[in-house]
């Protein structure tokens, strides 16, 4: 039998959630602690056997995607349906 296993994993912060703003779909680049979770994240994901990165198109999920998925080797696909909100 074969499973599938979904991590969900949420962008780091950026300056609108440090201030409790709703950001919706305005693209709000991550903060600098943003970009440091984003690379803790990178590093305990790294011995986990992912095959595929998937992240909204904004840029906050996107470069936190992407500093996990440069640890795999592997390219993110990105997708306006991921957006929240």
């Amino acid at each position: 039998m074969h499973f599938t296993r979904i991590l969900a994993v949420r962008h780091g912060e950026t300056t609108w959630n440090r201030d409790t703003r709703v950001q919706g779909h305005t693209d709000i680049a991550l903060s600098d602690k943003g970009r440091w979770q984003a690379a803790r994240l990178a590093q305990a994901l790294r011995d986990e056997p992912i095959s595929a990165f998937y992240a909204s198109d904004l840029s906050r999920a996107r470069e936190t995607a992407l500093m996990a998925a440069q640890v795999h080797g592997k390219p993110v696909e990105t997708h306006t349906g991921l957006r929240e909100r």
